[in-house]
């Protein structure tokens, strides 16, 4: 069989960044950045400070959960040099390295980017990592593979400066089939594969997501040819970039621009992005076809007989491919990990059983899934899975479980559903029912509101919370219940009118168990039977399992599974998730609004004046560092243009007085004129020139990186009038491929480029 695939390919602006990042590690270390301007650089690269002081998780993007046994080998092998000898897989079906050190990021890079594959986009207001079907390209029911579309458009969108700088986080899915177990009918952009007229192409769902607020995707396109894939991605996310809410960062999820826009508004300003895309060109998706051939073996029973254990392993987890003779298996993982040393043996064994074959992927479901093997080649390997992981001789129920890390190491989790997992698996085997009834049965658990366990779309569903007894608080779990995923009936599990405590909770997953499968004759799915009375029925369980005894008369419930200490928010942190260089604004803000409750002592004084006006410098485009730097940006951008008063430019000079504090006041007045773009209402637009000139403004640039190069050269144009030229130096690579079609994409017209040694001249004439 000949299915050769190695995954996307890291394009040169993802090294150009890595260098940058460089650049950024060593400023931090040298103290020349501190603490939030670097977390906006290291995020964007996947990078996650843990709950734990001092250790952190890298995010490997791996598209569509593709990876090759060498890549799975290197990723062992990083694990057991740098991390805690685990990988772990992601509800977005990536590999996660957590209890980094920051000593040791480099390394860490250098040797997945050496591998082919990155962390660029793993975590931040980026493009994330791209779902797809973990059958992609073996399942009976696919229109056709989408693999090769999930991989070009990681490729393209890893190579787009915009990608990493976005309102919120922006998520893409691909799914072969109706079916949708790539999840495309819950995400920001998802694409299903559809077959019309003898053309490839697929059904658009746009607005989805998970967590506050979430919502099911919307119908944007019936039809898509296969090609212009590229093209709507692009052109949504600009529209996304451009219109998306960067001052509030609970509504600034794709869903919410297209709640506030309506769908027809947004889908012309989209159609026009496509028309700008098409324009620049390089707009079509270049694909690379799989080639399936049929297997030339025997069947399994001709093979050799499967001993009881080897059938019942062969019921529950394998699945003949439509390629004839070939068969997929999945491997259920316990809590979504992978020990490095099994990963390292499985990798090895698989490179020299089934080279050049796309063998592994990774699934949203936190498992991992081997395909294109033969039943010989999977019965030589049933030994190493069993090694691999205990869940390979449990029902598939248990394996299917998905659980977020939660408080055990996210700064924003409440509860520990990893530690509730083991007792929940115990439970369930020492209970009296078949759960190999329950096979696609699917729990999922989350720590906190923020679905990172995917509880949305489970059958049955959690996330944490917090309940007091006496005022004594102990660990908890909201209950949602009857999610449906599939072309047309997607809808997301209700939240219903009870709640249940950590403690009691493997307890409550079990009488759930009894409940259903005392009913699963009469109802074709779970949540018809939630439709039919199943709702009231768990609520009445969870109403039965209710409360937890006093903290003097049993301390138990007030741990947490797998916790040391009693219960508490102690440790809980902001989140990193959408951490970005806006968050520079919000942090100044606070900092501003504490020291002006602080005693007005020479040296707080002086403080209240810097961040005043350090606050909003990064809306002009300002990367001011030092005090000098500031208020001289400071009166260049707010006073010389008439936003914050003249009457304020001499408490810019010498020491600072008392009055900074009504200038502190001016600048927060300001702050909230700010609208969602990061513009302020009562900016005036440049007088227009009383005739087109052709005088040109001349601006040198070398030296500045992307985006910030891009962002002074709008902020240049936004103080001429139309018709004027604007002359710049970039230097070569990223700032020369980049610049000029970002300054075109807003409508400007880019008369020249030349190249003027190492460094290039750019001519601009303003719209």
């Amino acid at each position: 069989m000949n299915q050769t695939i190695n995954g996307y390919v890291i394009p040169p602006a993802v090294e150009r960044d890595f260098a940058a990042f460089k650049q950024h590690y060593q400023d931090y270390k040298d103290k020349k950045l501190d603490d939030l301007a670097f977390k906006t650089i290291r995020v964007p690269f996947g990078i996650y400070e843990q709950r734990e002081a001092g250790t952190f998780m890298v995010r490997v993007k791996l598209a569509g959960g593709v990876i090759t046994p060498e890549q799975l080998g290197t990723l062992a092998a990083l694990s057991l040099q740098y991390a805690n000898g685990r990988l772990h897989v992601t509800t977005r079906g990536g590999a996660q390295l957590h209890y980094v050190k920051f000593d040791d990021f480099l390394a860490v890079i250098g040797a997945l980017h050496a591998a082919g594959v990155s962390p660029r986009g793993g975590g931040g207001n980026t493009v994330r990592n791209i779902t797809a079907d973990p059958y992609a390209g073996v399942a009976d029911d696919e229109a056709f593979d989408v693999t090769p579309h999930t991989l070009a458009l990681t490729t393209r969108m890893l190579a787009q400066k915009d990608s990493y700088a976005l309102p919120r986080k922006f998520k893409i899915s691909f799914s072969g089939s109706p079916a949708d177990r790539g999840g495309a009918t819950f995400i920001d952009a998802g694409f299903i594969a559809r077959v019309r007229d003898g053309q490839r192409g697929f059904t658009v769902y746009i607005a989805g997501g998970q967590g506050a607020k979430s919502r099911e995707g919307r119908r944007f396109i019936e039809f898509l040819p296969e090609g212009e894939v590229f093209a709507l991605t692009q052109a949504i996310k600009e529209v996304f970039d451009e219109r998306g809410n960067r001052k509030n960062k609970h509504a600034a999820r794709l869903r919410f621009l297209v709640a506030e826009l309506g769908l027809e508004e947004f889908r012309w300003l989209v159609e026009e992005k496509i028309a700008l895309v098409k324009s620049r060109g390089d707009w079509q998706l270049n694909l690379t076809t799989q080639n399936h051939e049929a297997a030339k073996t025997q069947s399994i029973v001709e093979k050799r007989l499967l001993s009881a254990e080897e059938k019942l392993w062969w019921q529950r987890f394998v699945t003949p491919q439509k390629q004839r003779g070939y068969y997929s298996a999945k491997v259920p993982l316990l809590l979504g990990d992978l020990p490095a040393d099994g990963a390292r043996e499985l990798a090895g064994k698989l490179a020299s059983l089934a080279a050049g074959r796309d063998v592994i992927r990774l699934g949203a479901d936190q498992n991992l899934y081997l395909r294109n093997l033969t039943a010989g080649e999977l019965l030589e390997l049933y030994p190493v899975l069993k090694k691999l992981s205990p869940l390979t001789e449990r029902p598939a129920v248990i394996g299917d479980i998905v659980v977020c890390t939660g408080a055990a190491t996210c700064q924003l989790g409440i509860t520990i559903p990893r530690g509730a997992l083991p007792v929940i698996e115990r439970a369930l085997l020492a209970a009296d029912v078949d759960l190999d009834r329950l096979q696609g049965f699917r729990i999922n658990i989350s720590g906190c509101p923020n679905s990172c366990g995917r509880h949305n779309i489970a059958d049955l569903g959690f996330f944490g919370k917090v309940l007091r007894n006496d005022g004594v608080p102990y660990p908890a779990y909201n209950i949602l219940v009857g999610a449906k995923i599939g072309e047309g009936v997607t809808r997301y599990a209700r939240k219903i009118a009870a709640d249940i405590s950590a403690y009691r909770l493997p307890q409550f997953i079990v009488s759930v168990a009894h409940a259903w499968l005392d009913r699963q004759r009469d109802y074709p799915t779970f949540a018809d039977w939630v439709d039919a009375g199943g709702e009231a029925t768990m609520v009445q369980l969870a109403k039965n399992l209710a409360g937890v005894p006093s903290f003097d008369e049993d301390k138990n419930p007030y741990y947490d599974y797998s916790a040391r200490e009693v219960f508490s928010l102690k440790g809980r942190g902001a989140g990193e998730c959408s951490a970005g260089m806006y968050d520079l604004i919000e942090a100044d803000k606070k900092a501003l609004i504490v020291a002006l409750t602080e005693p007005l002592t020479p040296a707080n004084l002086a403080n209240i004046r810097l961040l005043a006006a350090r606050m909003l410098l990064i809306t002009r485009g300002e990367e001011a560092r030092s005090e000098k730097e500031v208020l001289a940006a400071f009166q260049k951008h707010f006073i010389d243009r008439g936003l914050v008063e003249q009457k304020f430019a001499p408490l810019l000079l010498g020491d600072a007085t008392p009055a900074v504090v009504d200038l502190a006041s001016a600048v927060i007045a300001l702050y909230g004129t700010m609208d969602n773009t990061l513009k302020f209402t009562v900016e005036k637009p440049p007088a227009p020139a009383a005739q087109v000139t052709v005088s040109a403004k001349f601006k040198d640039y070398r030296g500045v990186a992307c985006p910030m190069n891009f962002v002074k050269t709008k902020m240049d144009l936004a103080t001429m009038p139309s018709g004027e030229l604007l002359e710049i130096l970039l230097d070569d690579g990223a700032p020369i491929d980049n610049v000029p079609k970002s300054v075109a994409a807003e409508g400007h017209q880019v008369e020249s480029q030349t190249k003027e040694g190492a460094a290039w001249r750019v001519r601009i004439r303003k719209k």
